[in-house]
C-alpha cells in the first residue's frame, strides 16, 4: 500500500498552506479543470507504485526531461488505443461504431479549439500561482514530475553571499541561464517550499511568475502543465501586465535556441542580441537578477549531428531539436556534478518617469553591458574548469 513518508508529509504540509484563500489562483476552464484531473490521476498512480520501489525519484525526473516528447506521443498513443478498443467494446454496426468515435472526436476537437479561442488564463497573470494539492492524489502527482527532480540531483541554491536578502516588497526579473537540454533552474522559482523559497521566501508561490512560449499554451496537455504552475503566456503585453500588476518575472533569455546550441562539458549562452528582458525591467524599474545553472550542461550527452538542420527549424518554426541521451541511453539526467543555481547579485535599475515606457536604447545597451559583466562574473567566481561564452 502507497504511504507518503515523512518528508512527503511534511512537504505536503508546505504546500498546501497557501489554499486558504490568501494565494489568488486564475480561474481555469472546465477543459483544462478535467486535463488536470485525468494528469494528476495518472501520475499519482504511477507515484505510488514506484515509491516503495525506490524508483519514484528517478522515473519522475526521467519523465521531466523527456517531458515534451512524452506528451506529443502518449495522449495520441492513449486516443489511438481508445479508438481501437471501441471496435471491441461497442456492440453494432460497424458503421454504428464509427458514428459513436465521429461522434466523440469531433466533440473533443470542438471543445478543445473553443477553450483556445476563449481561455484567458495563459494571459492573466494575477493569480498564475502554483496550483497547490488539497489531496493525496493531487501531492502523489505533485512529487513525481516536481519535487522528484529537485530531490534527484539534488538541486541546490547558492546566494551571492551569506547574508544576501532579496526583498519580497521589490520587483525583479530573474534571468537564467543556460537553457540546456533541460533547464533545471525553473524548479526553484515554481513553488514555495523549494530551496529558492526557503532562502528568500515571500517571493515564490506568491509573486513570482515564469514566461514560457505562446505556442506551449496551444498543446493540448503541455498547456495544462504550465497552468497548473506559475506561467504566463511569454508575449511582451502579458509580461508588462505582470510588472504592471506588482509581480517579479523569471525567465530564460536564450530561449530555444539555446537548446540547439547546447554542448555538454561547455558552458554558452545565447545573451548577446537578447535585450528583450532588459527593456522590460527598465520600464518598470524591476532589479536585474542573474541565475546560472552549474552542471546544467554536463545532465546529458549531446552530439553535433545535423546542427544546420535543427538550427533552420529552430529558425523557421520556433521549434527545438536536441541530439542528447542521459545514463544508458535514457531520458535520465547524469549526476556526475551537483546542479547549483546560482543567484547573482541584483542589479538596481533607474525608476522610470512613467511605469512601461519604453527605455531609451542607450540605456538598454548600458544595463545589457552591465548585466553580461555581473552574470561573467557570477559564473567565473564558481565555476573554474571551464570559461563562460557569451553568443
Amino acid at each position: 500500500m502507497y504511504h507518503l513518508d515523512m518528508p512527503s508529509l511534511r512537504r505536503f504540509a508546505v504546500i498546501a498552506d497557501g489554499n486558504d484563500g490568501s494565494v489568488p489562483l486564475r480561474k481555469l476552464t472546465l477543459f483544462s479543470k478535467v486535463n488536470l484531473f485525468l494528469l494528476h490521476g495518472f501520475f499519482s498512480i504511477i507515484q505510488m507504485i514506484l515509491h516503495p520501489l525506490g524508483l519514484a525519484v528517478p522515473v519522475g525526473t526521467a519523465f521531466l526531461a523527456s517531458m515534451f516528447g512524452c506528451m506529443m506521443f502518449v495522449p495520441p498513443l492513449v486516443c489511438w488505443t481508445v479508438l481501437c478498443a471501441t471496435d471491441l467494446m461497442l456492440p453494432g454496426t460497424y458503421q454504428a461504431v464509427m458514428d459513436v468515435k465521429a461522434y466523440w472526436i469531433s466533440t473533443i476537437l470542438v471543445w478543445y479549439l473553443f477553450t483556445l479561442a476563449t481561455d484567458k488564463a495563459p494571459r492573466t497573470p494575477v493569480g498564475a500561482n502554483h496550483r497547490r494539492p488539497t489531496n493525496i492524489m493531487d501531492a502523489a502527482a505533485h512529487n513525481f514530475y516536481f519535487w522528484n527532480v529537485i530531490d534527484y540531483f539534488p538541486i541546490e541554491c547558492v546566494p551571492w553571499a551569506d547574508d544576501a536578502t532579496l526583498p519580497p516588497d521589490r520587483q525583479y526579473v530573474f534571468a537564467i541561464h543556460p537553457h540546456g537540454i533541460f533547464c533545471w533552474g525553473l524548479f526553484m522559482f515554481a513553488a514555495a517550499g523549494t530551496p529558492f523559497d526557503k532562502r528568500f521566501p515571500g517571493l515564490a508561490g506568491k509573486k513570482l511568475v515564469g514566461l514560457v512560449a505562446t505556442v506551449l499554451f496551444t498543446i493540448p496537455v503541455i498547456r495544462e502543465f504550465f497552468l497548473e504552475w506559475p506561467y504566463i503566456d511569454a508575449s511582451r503585453r502579458v509580461a508588462s501586465d505582470a510588472l504592471n500588476s506588482g509581480l517579479s518575472l523569471y525567465l530564460i533569455p536564450g530561449g530555444e535556441e539555446e537548446v540547439v546550441v547546447t554542448t555538454h562539458g561547455q558552458d554558452s549562452t545565447v545573451l548577446m542580441k537578447r535585450k528583450g528582458f532588459i527593456r522590460l525591467a527598465l520600464s518598470y524599474g524591476a532589479d536585474l537578477v542573474p541565475v546560472w545553472g552549474v552542471g546544467t550542461t554536463d545532465s546529458f550527452r549531446t552530439y553535433p549531428a545535423v546542427f544546420g538542420f535543427r538550427k533552420f527549424v529552430q529558425k523557421r518554426f520556433g521549434i527545438a531539436i536536441a541530439n542528447y541521451h542521459g545514463r544508458w541511453f535514457t531520458p535520465l539526467p547524469y549526476k556526475d556534478k551537483p546542479v547549483r543555481i546560482l543567484i547573482g547579485k541584483p542589479i538596481p535599475t533607474p525608476q522610470p518617469k512613467v511605469r512601461g515606457e519604453k527605455p531609451d536604447p542607450k540605456l538598454v545597451d548600458e544595463y545589457h553591458a552591465k548585466y553580461v559583466a555581473a552574470l561573467k562574473e557570477l559564473h567565473d567566481a564558481h565555476v573554474k574548469d571551464r570559461p563562460l561564452k557569451i553568443l
